[in-house]
């Protein structure tokens, strides 16, 4: 089963950089929902070089994540 995960980095010195929320399978990321939109972008291949290191992430619950279109 994916995880979804909205990431929530305060980010100070670029302040216009968009959270977004991520698909995830262990430390693969399937794809990804643009802030602002409802739709996911899956990748064709996976990408397994993803890192979460330096960002900060919360998952979201089932009621949550029925606003939007995997």
């Amino acid at each position: 089963m994916p995880r979804v995960r909205q990431e929530i980095t305060d980010w100070k010195l670029a302040p216009d950089t968009p959270n977004h929320i991520y698909i995830t399978s262990g430390s693969t990321l399937l794809g990804y929902i643009p802030c602002g939109q409802t739709k996911a972008v899956y990748f064709n291949v996976p990408k397994k070089q993803w890192s979460v290191s330096r960002r900060k992430f919360r998952d979201l619950t089932k009621k949550e994540s029925k606003d939007y279109v995997f």
